[in-house]
């Protein structure tokens, strides 16, 4: 058991990139992130369907079919044989001779699948984390869609250095028109009066997987909720806030700059936790 990475269909416990390599020299990549359950990778085509369109806004080309990136993830799994793992599937654009910004026509990219364990138990936590509403925007869309996952995540470490130097656990970031985004690697909800809200992609955010199934769950429990504009004066009303992604799955969140969230993890949390764990479960057992 342990970390094994998968390089260009090589599967070792090490590997090694060019140092020319565009991923490595400008962050010319583009990635996602799976988690197993029950041993199984979870929402693993989505996962896929993201990457390619995260490639095609780079003008990036990927050549394996979903079935051949599928192979490679259930091989490297399968010699890794941790009861749960995260897996890290990265293309990037490659390594040329010349370092130079454009990239060169004759360019092979490179698929690379880390693995490495995670928890075995998929449980909330009962004690959530403090965000800080900090300074530092979110990338405009007009710039660098958030909406594309790339190996290009230098705003986001900034923002997460300037959280934690204050004191909190992560960050919340603003959009150009001063409008909620997300946190540095997850996205944000909030519940006030029953209803859950979570900000909207034209906000400037990642489209998280994780996130496109609690919005099933919400529909199929008909718990209100809506996908609207959100502004720091909705986080002082929030009776709950959570964020999603697709390791964690969800993070409470106890306080938010000085606002200590009435409750934590809250009641709506907890459903929808459940549900999700739920669906993941159904879902990997039809596999």
């Amino acid at each position: 058991m342990g970390l094994l990475v998968n390089q260009d269909g090589v599967i070792s416990p090490t590997a090694t990139v060019s140092v020319l390599d565009r991923g490595f020299l400008y962050g010319d990549s583009v990635y996602e992130v799976v988690r197993t359950l029950a041993g199984k990778p979870f929402g693993l085509q989505e996962h896929l369907d993201r990457l390619r369109q995260s490639a095609a806004y780079l003008y990036l080309d990927v050549p394996w079919s979903d079935d051949h990136i599928g192979t490679e993830v259930a091989r490297t799994l399968e010699q890794a044989a941790n009861p749960e793992s995260y897996v890290r599937i990265v293309v990037t654009r490659g390594a040329e001779e010349e370092i130079s910004l454009l990239p060169g026509a004759k360019l092979q990219p490179s698929l690379i699948i880390v693995v490495r364990p995670i928890s075995p138990e998929a449980v909330l936590p009962a004690q959530g984390i403090h965000l800080r509403l900090v300074p530092r925007q979110r990338v405009d869309r007009l710039a660098l869609n958030p909406a594309a996952k790339t190996g290009n995540y230098l705003n986001n470490i900034l923002a997460l250095l300037e959280a934690q130097q204050s004191g909190a656990d992560d960050a919340l970031l603003l959009n150009t028109r001063g409008e909620l985004t997300e946190a540095t690697t997850s996205n944000l909800w909030l519940v006030s009066q029953g209803v859950v809200r979570t900000p909207t992609v034209e906000a400037g955010i990642l489209h998280g997987i994780t996130r496109h199934f609690l919005l099933q769950v919400l529909r199929e429990q008909g718990i209100p909720h809506e996908e609207t504009e959100l502004r720091p004066e909705d986080l002082w009303t929030a009776e709950e806030a959570f964020l999603s992604s697709s390791v964690r799955l969800l993070m409470p969140v106890a306080q938010i700059d000085d606002y200590p969230l009435p409750k934590c993890p809250g009641p709506l949390t907890r459903t929808l936790w459940e549900g999700l764990l739920t669906l993941m479960r159904n879902a990997v057992s039809e596999r």
